[in-house]
């Protein structure tokens, strides 16, 4: 029989592990609660404050893939104890911030430390946790990051609502400063390791491209497509998309092997998995705004109702996944694609006047929506991959994660400026009438509905791959 304990050491590991899980979940939902309050400090307007949530979310899908190779190659005391600095670090003065420019200048920053953290800690699980041991590892660094989702939006609102915005950054410092100490004691310096060349001409440019789409996207309803700033940096997006095409199918060892992509599966899989992530994180970001503007509660309040998506997400999520392995994953993504556009459609229709209890159903659904697709959704990706392509899946799983969340945070936040425009004029999120932001948010939230029709369609032609 195997053992299964699990010694002092690796207790020591798991919990620098967790640290890492919560902090990368504390940072990712406790920060949307205080949107509104710190748009009206700033005077800005939705889809400007939105930058607060873009870069950072832009700076870990961009960058997780180059620190995720230089921690596998020996470095992952030092990449990680760097992360953990850099984050607490930049999370100080994203508190002392005094300007909007400088708080998005400080995510920026925040994000490239959460990056080198993430990347850092399934390493940890593989190389220095026992193998009897590594289910429940990464069963800890599942359980910690839903508990830091789940705690982010009641702490952010309790902090927001009692204090200020400027402490759901504070708060950040003694956790990291622990963490560095704690990280330095406890974990194995690793050994440097041969490995093919690192792709790094493939990453700058997948960021490039990354990058200037996502301003692109979230700039044009300010400047429109005529700005030579818009025009000319999509003109560059598109350049770049293309050359790193070319040079991906000619390098030896390239960051990604586009030649999966070729496969009709892999591609509607992966399509319905983004689809999905675009269609949450844009939720997520648009609701704090109605909570505020149209249901006129508190960010106490607010970030109680905000408690209820990861909450759900935390219970079920193990449960549905043990689920899927037995019955196949294919139906799981249907129906977290159909609970998204029974979703967007309650929020098309939400008016503050109908009470709480559609408001409460749709945040329940958030919360299944996503305990159906991330065991299920994740596995089928490794799945539908050729031979020899798993891990290359896991990798994309990954990216699909973060870059869907900034791509839905860009999209919605874009489409609803639009929508809001009022004599031409962006308005700020204070001067935002009400009628004029209900109109905004219902149409938006249309948008989601059929745009998650898409990845129930995408979900359902492709089949479970069948296993003796």
């Amino acid at each position: 029989m195997v053992q299964s304990q699990i010694d002092t050491k690796s207790i020591l590991l798991l919990i620098a592990v967790a640290l890492g899980g919560i902090m990368d979940g504390l940072d990712g939902s406790i920060v949307n609660i205080a949107l509104p309050i710190i748009a009206a400090d700033f005077g800005a307007d939705t889809g400007s404050v939105s930058w607060i949530v873009i870069i950072y979310l832009l700076m870990v899908a961009g960058t997780i893939l180059i620190f995720g190779n230089v921690a596998s190659r020996g470095h992952i005391k030092k990449t990680l104890i760097a992360g953990f600095v850099l984050f607490t670090a930049a999370s100080a003065v994203c508190g002392i911030s005094v300007s909007l420019p400088m708080l998005i200048a400080a995510r920026l920053l925040q994000g490239l430390g959460a990056s080198m953290i993430i990347a850092c800690a399934p390493i940890i699980c593989v190389k220095f946790m026992p193998a009897n041991v590594l289910g429940l590892s990464f069963g800890v660094l599942t359980a910690a990051t839903s508990v830091g989702f789940a705690v982010g939006p009641a702490l952010g609102g309790i902090l927001t609502h009692y204090l200020s915005w400027n402490w759901i950054f504070l708060i950040n410092i003694p956790i990291g400063i622990f963490a560095v100490l704690y990280c330095l004691k406890v974990i194995p310096k690793g050994e440097a390791e041969t490995a093919a060349p690192f792709d790094w001409l493939g990453s700058i440019l997948l960021f490039a491209v990354m990058a200037s789409g996502i301003y692109v996207l979230e700039r044009f309803p300010h400047m429109g497509f005529s700005h030579p700033q818009i025009a000319g940096l999509a003109a560059f997006c598109l350049a770049a998309g293309v050359i790193f095409c070319i040079y991906e199918l000619k390098v030896r060892h390239p960051l990604m092997n586009l030649k999966v992509f070729t496969s009709f599966r892999v591609n509607a899989v992966i399509l319905a998995f983004v689809i999905i992530q675009v269609v949450y994180c844009g939720l997520l970001y648009l609701i704090p705004f109605y909570l505020t503007n149209a249901a006129q509660v508190d960010s106490l309040t607010s970030g109680l109702f905000l408690l209820i998506p990861p909450l759900i997400t935390a219970i079920f999520s193990v449960p549905v996944s043990r689920w899927s392995d037995r019955t196949g994953r294919r139906w799981f993504m249907v129906a977290s694609s159909l609970m998204l556009v029974v979703i967007s459609a309650l929020y098309a229709c939400l008016m503050p006047e109908f009470g709480l209890a559609p408001l409460i159903i749709a945040l329940i659904l958030m919360g299944l929506s996503i305990a159906a697709i991330s065991g299920p959704g994740s596995g089928r990706i490794v799945e539908v991959m050729p031979e020899g392509e798993k891990e290359l899946g896991s990798t994309i799983m990954m990216t699909c994660v973060y870059g869907g969340g900034v791509l839905g945070t860009a999209l919605y936040a874009a489409v609803f400026t639009l929508l809001t425009v009022s004599d031409g004029m962006v308005l700020s999120f204070a001067d935002l009438p009400t009628a004029l932001f209900l109109y905004g948010f219902h149409w938006v939230m249309f948008f989601g509905a059929v745009v998650s029709l898409a990845a129930v369609v995408l979900s359902a032609v492709v089949r479970d791959r069948k296993t003796a």
